[in-house]
């Protein structure tokens, strides 16, 4: 399972990589030299906003898998997942903008209908089905 969880972190952040590497390569045709003039005169803010998204999906990915192999601790999962969700609560500071970038990037993603954002909105499709699998298995785990 923590295999499982490198190759996935790795996956996104090579999809991070070629989404940022796309935004600064759109409007440039095959075999034409870029100009510095023209790097700095792109968008910030979408650059930006498309590195916000990609960690905090990254982020919200890894604390999913954090609390699926939680589940998997043994005799002590409720304690682990206790402990986790502990954690989180005290570096709110944190996970509360993560969350309300991971939300905004979820509504952003269902309401426009571009490559980058359907890329995001599979991305968000997985995390549900990640949570979808941690409340199926915490409901197993607690009826037996």
């Amino acid at each position: 399972m923590l295999t499982f969880t490198i190759i996935i972190l790795t996956c996104i952040l090579a999809l991070g990589v070629s989404l940022l590497v796309s935004h600064w390569s759109n409007g440039v045709k095959s075999g034409e030299a870029v100009k510095i003039e023209t790097l700095y005169k792109k968008n910030w803010l979408s650059f930006f906003w498309i590195s916000l998204r990609v960690l905090s999906f990254a982020l919200v990915t890894a604390f999913l898998f954090l609390m699926l192999l939680s589940l998997f601790a043994g005799d002590d999962a409720a304690e682990c997942c206790f402990l986790l969700m502990i954690f989180v609560v005290e570096s709110c500071f944190i996970s509360i903008p993560i969350l309300v970038i991971y939300i905004c990037s979820a509504v952003q993603a269902i309401r426009h209908c571009d490559y980058k954002n359907k890329v995001f909105l599979g991305c968000h499709c997985f995390n549900v089905l990640q949570l979808l699998c941690f409340v199926i298995f915490w409901s197993l785990l607690i009826s037996s």
